[in-house]
């Protein structure tokens, strides 16, 4: 059972993250694949261990998309470096298999002459990224911008001699400046990536870290996704769906909103009714999650993620399909999506009472909106789906708040390094 391949990973990542700022994607790529030829130039890394740095690096600014509007990636690392630095090793090490070695991202930012203040088994791979960092920012600005010393001047100041050093063997013998011009680069680290034969765990790392990124811009979106996978996951057992099933219908049900990165916040969180022209776009959220998976996942993965508004008598978005084309697992998924948005609580309203949920749900279902088995199942089981949501949203809101307290703790220790 594969969901998405090994191969398509970090394709994944790529179309999501591009769609809110390609530059940031952009930059940890060239970033990603810097490092990638400075660590094979050494022959001292597993395979593993290189795509897993090659990931950090790639990921390495992953931070900046809790920051609105980021258009000047060059003129940031000048000012708050630290915000986002901080925030990319929280993703990373709650959300990702590499939470070890998370620490990479943190202290990526700090000047190579304040290592002394840190600890880490790591530092070789740190000053190798903040060297590739660098790298990529003197190349963006060119030699009218930056000084043409750069590099003599800030020598075992600002990054490693010995990481500068080993930059220029590895542009000699790869030529990785040329590949970067002529964009060939793209392609070899994307081979190199589809070597490594990730498992299920990893990918399924990945792509949770993915969603949960994006939506923790608010603490609303966030259990939203999760309670649409677990109410998802409960009914899914409960009308006995195979294993195969049950696999894509997780899969599809964590991705299925994925989209709604490309919406306005302020349209997400509006406190009242849309208007025709709000809604159009809102509505847009499913076609750019299609765009954003077709080809990368399984199929019947693509097609319960995207068809969760669609509804049995055709009057659904966005191919007004009907009952016949709708799988039990698509049936599913467009109930449970609708259980989240009623039963959660956000900015603008509380969540509904238990019998006001379950009429409106039997009223749709009466209405052929949605299953009518499916809603049988949910009203049957009702109280029991809740507790259980309401257990699992606890360690979710638990990480929440474990990510926003231990990023408090850590900007206080980070400014040590400021001073």
């Amino acid at each position: 059972m594969k969901a998405i391949s090994s191969e398509n990973v970090n394709e994944i990542i790529s179309r999501t993250l591009s769609i809110i700022n390609p530059k940031i994607i952009k930059h940890g790529e060239i970033t990603g694949y810097i490092l990638y030829k400075m660590l094979e130039c050494e022959h001292l890394y597993s395979d593993h261990d290189l795509v897993d740095y090659t990931m950090l690096s790639i990921l390495h600014d992953i931070g900046l998309y809790k920051e609105p509007n980021v258009q000047n990636l060059v003129d940031l690392d000048t000012k708050d470096v630290w915000s986002h630095s901080i925030y990319g090793f929280l993703f990373l090490k709650f959300f990702t298999p590499m939470k070890d070695k998370a620490e990479i991202v943190l202290y990526h930012h700090i000047d190579y002459n304040r290592y002394h203040l840190i600890s880490s088994k790591y530092l070789h791979i740190i000053e190798c990224l903040n060297l590739a960092d660098h790298m990529d920012t003197f190349m963006h600005l060119g030699q009218d911008n930056m000084e043409k010393d750069y590099f003599v001047k800030y020598r075992d100041i600002k990054f490693s001699g010995k990481a500068l050093d080993l930059f220029f063997r590895a542009e000699a013998k790869f030529k990785i400046t040329d590949k970067l011009v002529k964009g060939t680069y793209k392609k070899e680290l994307s081979e190199f990536l589809s070597k490594k034969v990730f498992s299920e765990k990893y990918k399924k790392g990945f792509l949770e870290m993915l969603v949960y990124t994006i939506d923790f811009r608010s603490e609303h979106t966030v259990i939203h996704t999760m309670a649409t996978v677990n109410f998802a996951k409960q009914l899914g057992r409960l009308m006995r769906l195979s294993g195969v099933e049950l696999h894509d219908l997780y899969y599809g049900s964590l991705l299925h909103d994925l989209g709604k990165l490309a919406i306005p916040l302020e349209i997400l969180e509006s406190p009242g009714r849309l208007s025709k022209e709000e809604m159009k776009i809102m509505k847009a959220h499913v076609r750019i999650t299609e765009m954003i998976l077709e080809g990368v996942v399984d199929q019947d993965v693509l097609e319960i993620a995207v068809r969760h508004h669609e509804k049995l008598d055709g009057s659904g978005y966005h191919k007004g399909l009907t009952q016949k084309d709708l799988t039990l697992p698509q049936q599913i998924v467009a109930v449970a999506d609708i259980l989240s948005a009623l039963y959660g609580k956000r900015s603008y309203k509380d969540a509904f009472e238990s019998n006001k949920i379950k009429e409106i749900l039997w009223q749709d279902a009466e209405n052929n909106k949605i299953s009518k088995p499916v809603v049988e199942c949910l009203l049957r089981n009702y109280d029991s789906i809740i507790f259980k949501f309401e257990t699992e949203k606890q360690q979710t809101i638990g990480v929440y708040l474990d990510i926003k307290e231990q990023y408090e703790v850590i900007a206080q220790r980070f400014t040590t390094y400021l001073e």
